[in-house]
């Protein structure tokens, strides 16, 4: 293998966190914010109330996964306390969840917590927590004696050898996707109190740091699901649970505040207007890349075309890595990242409408934006449009579309 793809591989390997927030941590990549970070605020707010409920939202790609596990890690460094993280959205279609899904989610987690205990009904409560969730098959045996036995015997034709009817009785479970079932969320709160009682006399108070639903486009669906969230709470356990970032300009806002204890927003770094914010970027970049590999003009470019979301930093500086090997060049300049960013644009203008489009140039030019429509609230999902709150509060296009918006009004 010649070195110079040795050393290419070894840089793309580098960027590789986007899909895994995690595995950049375990790798040292991570960066402390310039300003006090949502970590810091989580970890203090669950050492002074374990037990507290805590909902986190921003658009996506704007670090709030990595900032959960951070947090993480630091509230585990109390004695009394426990945090287990967990992404609920591998676990189900989230744009269909109920009440009492999120639970069985719980349940599950913290059930593999103490699957080596001794304690007595133990193993009892676990399976049960695994039968409401998964679901589960049951042989049902009816005597010849029964009401319906004959009822049925033409319909059926297993039978055992003495003659009894045997049926095998599908329960289905509340994931992947289950309507609310009353009596069956009582036993499952009632399984998943008796094992954290267990957790708690090892580990403390337990907290749940609760991933994934930031993708959920629907707010009323979100609000259903604080009602675990508070049924957890009640429990004595803590929650802190990521959201998506319309409910912070949904009619529900009033609602939510008021079931958490906190409302926090990861907005986007303004690496325009804010020294620090842009200073964080270029460390990002230093940590993961080799000396020498990237020059000024192609941090700045790649700082530039983020807008300030930490996954588009990654994303861009990935695929102008691959630019640049293709190009024949030994290093990353400036022409690859343009390259990057204009297919990275391109990629993100597709399913644009004229009205969004017309929205889109009107930022570009007056640079105000008060998300009213569901179209308005689509753009800041996609990050089509990003909003900034500090230095202060501004919205802005993201600057790889930019370009394209004003060609397409041409």
């Amino acid at each position: 293998m010649s070195n110079r793809l040795e050393r290419f591989r070894k840089e793309m390997a580098a960027f590789e966190g986007a899909a895994d927030p995690a595995r950049s941590v375990e790798r040292g990549h991570y960066v402390p914010h310039p300003k006090k970070s949502l970590a810091d605020k989580i970890a203090g707010q669950i050492a002074l109330r374990p037990a507290s409920t805590h909902l986190l939202i921003g658009g996506i790609g704007s670090g709030k996964t990595t900032e959960l596990l951070i947090a993480r890690d630091r509230i585990n460094e109390l004695e009394d306390t426990y945090a287990h993280y967990l992404d609920v959205s591998l676990e189900a279609d989230i744009s269909q969840m109920k009440p009492g899904v999120l639970l069985a989610m719980v349940g599950v987690a913290i059930s593999e917590l103490v699957s080596d205990s001794d304690q007595e009904n133990m193993g009892e409560f676990i399976t049960t927590i695994r039968q409401l969730a998964y679901g589960y098959q049951e042989t049902v045996y009816e005597s010849m004696y029964d009401d319906d036995y004959w009822n049925d015997y033409y319909n059926d034709g297993s039978y055992d050898s003495d003659g009894n009817r045997v049926r095998v009785v599908e329960h289905t479970g509340l994931i992947p996707i289950r309507p609310k079932a009353p009596e069956e969320i009582k036993k499952l709160l009632e399984a998943i109190k008796y094992v954290k009682q267990v957790l708690s006399e090892k580990y403390g108070t337990i907290v749940l740091l609760l991933d994934g639903l930031d993708r959920l486009y629907k707010e009323e669906i979100f609000l259903r699901l604080i009602r675990d969230v508070k049924s957890l709470s009640e429990m004595g356990i803590g929650v802190v649970i990521i959201g998506p970032i319309q409910v912070a300009y949904s009619q529900y806002k009033n609602r939510l505040e008021s079931a958490v204890n906190s409302f926090d927003y990861q907005p986007c770094f303004d690496v325009v207007r804010d020294p620090d914010a842009r200073n964080f970027f270029a460390n990002i970049l230093a940590v993961r890349a080799s000396e020498g590999f990237l020059g000024q003009s192609s941090v700045d470019g790649l700082i530039h075309y983020s807008g300030g979301m930490l996954r588009d930093l990654i994303n861009l500086t990935q695929s102008a890595i691959q630019e640049a090997y293709l190009s024949g060049s030994d290093n990353l300049n400036e022409a690859h990242v343009e390259v990057a960013a204009q297919s990275f644009g391109r990629a993100k203008i597709f399913g644009i409408s004229d009205e969004e489009c017309d929205t889109m140039e009107r930022v570009s030019k007056e640079g105000k934006f008060i998300p009213r429509t569901e179209e308005d609230i689509r753009l800041l999902v996609e990050g089509k449009i990003l909003e900034y709150r500090y230095p202060e509060l501004r919205h802005a296009v993201h600057p790889a579309l930019s370009p394209l918006i004003k060609k397409s009004k041409v």
